[in-house]
């Protein structure tokens, strides 16, 4: 790849983003062969964009530069395709709304949003398209799923160091009254900073709001997240969902981190919303060497299938994280703060000085959950039996115990058909 100066015409190398005769701002020249695109050096609202960066399945994501400051930044633009849902472009206009308004170094920050020119022969039309962007600080990183795909578990400090950075993005998030919905690894992005990895926490397009009034997205009301990290609120279709699906997620996405293995995987997305709602994953200390039984206790409270058994905020679950390894933490969350941007050597260095506690002895009781009442306009749901409780059912006492249990089956299994139907629609 090289670039161009649209003034002079010279032609500089990939790296060289301003003209050296006029101080222009190069673009992006693409190899013969390959279909143009005319977006390349159009400019949206203040900003240029410049060069190609990534493509998803929303849109596609360019290098811009502010045309007086020159500041660079990513322009995100739809595609085509996905311009002309009005669904989708409901949730990226609600992406900038929601993230626009939170001040958290751990939220990417949005700067601007609008309707992309008319450009003709843009990517995927043949003829004028009308599509919208948004303008977002530029990173230089990689996404957690990348290093989780390529490399497998992360060394112990790194993961610990990412966790408590994405605990203290999303309870900034709560502290707004805003749930992120779609926490996965590919929503985690990690910059290379001072002493170790900065994360931005990605995409608030899934976001519910806690005193939401604006118009529903999808059918139904609901939102569905990613299927390895829903939660089993949401894997059954309900509305109910609170920071702690936020909680759940970020549990699974810790296993995944600790051990390098999907906490329910599968090869079907019925299978996978089965297994939220009805299993849990093997102990993360049995699955990677060197980890202690105490964060398998963690794990399980974080992945919960009620959610009143779970930790009630993502920084109190990086604290017990934190404190299943032996290591000091401070109340509240200055305690996540001090882990959070230690820098990796020091981590390393306290990891290894530390003694776990023991974890809790086999078949300990959790702590009473509260009887919560049901909302008034949800349908009273049983908690679906674990894995070993289906293995070696009671037998029902009448004819009317057996026709309830088989009701509250029907219920569930129709709320997950209802659940898989809508990340379909929603892809």
């Amino acid at each position: 790849m090289s670039r161009r100066c649209p003034q002079c015409g010279t032609e500089y190398a990939d790296q060289i983003a301003f003209c050296g005769n006029d101080g222009s701002i190069t673009i992006q020249v693409q190899p013969a062969g390959e279909t143009p695109d005319r977006r390349l050096g159009t400019r949206f609202g203040d900003y240029v964009a410049v060069a190609r960066v990534a493509d998803g399945a929303m849109g596609r994501v360019y290098e811009g530069r502010h045309a007086q400051t020159k500041q660079r930044v990513a322009v995100k633009v739809l595609h085509d395709d996905v311009a002309k849902d009005r669904v989708a472009v409901e949730r990226f206009k609600r992406e900038f709304e929601t993230a626009k308004d939170l001040d958290s170094k751990h939220v990417v920050r949005v700067i601007d949003f609008g309707e992309a020119p008319e450009v003709p022969g843009a990517p995927g039309s043949s003829g004028g398209v009308r599509s919208w962007f948004m303008t977002m600080e530029y990173l230089q990183g990689i996404e957690l799923g990348g290093v989780l795909r390529g490399a497998g578990a992360l060394p112990l400090a790194r993961a610990l160091r990412v966790m408590c950075q994405v605990a203290l993005g999303l309870e900034d998030a709560h502290s707004f009254g805003v749930i992120h919905r779609d926490l996965k690894p590919d929503n985690l992005f990690l910059c290379e900073g001072e002493g170790g990895d900065d994360v931005r926490i990605l995409d608030f397009g899934s976001v519910k709001l806690q005193m939401e009034t604006g118009p529903k997205l999808t059918a139904f009301g609901t939102t569905l997240g990613s299927p390895y990290y829903m939660s089993p609120e949401q894997a059954m279709g309900k509305q109910d969902v609170d920071q702690r699906t936020d909680v759940f997620a970020l549990a699974a996405i810790l296993y995944e981190m600790l051990t390098g293995k999907i906490a329910f995987d599968g090869q079907a997305v019925a299978q996978i919303l089965m297994k939220i709602v009805n299993e849990m994953p093997a102990p993360a200390s049995t699955q990677k060497a060197g980890l202690p039984g105490a964060i398998d206790d963690v794990i399980e409270k974080g992945l919960a299938k009620d959610k009143r058994a779970r930790y009630g905020s993502t920084v109190e679950l990086a604290a017990a994280a934190l404190g299943a390894f032996g290591l000091p933490v401070q109340p509240g969350r200055a305690g996540i703060e001090q882990w959070a941007h230690a820098p990796i050597a020091q981590l390393e260095q306290a990891l290894a000085s530390a003694t776990p506690p023991a974890p809790k002895p086999y078949g300990a009781p959790e702590p009473a959950v509260a009887p919560q009442a049901p909302a008034p306009t949800s349908i009273p749901m049983t908690p679906t039996p674990s894995h070993d409780a289906l293995s070696t059912p009671a037998p029902p006492s009448n004819n009317l115990g057996l026709m309830i249990g088989l009701g509250v089956g029907a219920m569930v299994f129709l709320g997950l058909v209802g659940a898989v139907a809508m990340f379909f629609l929603m892809r």
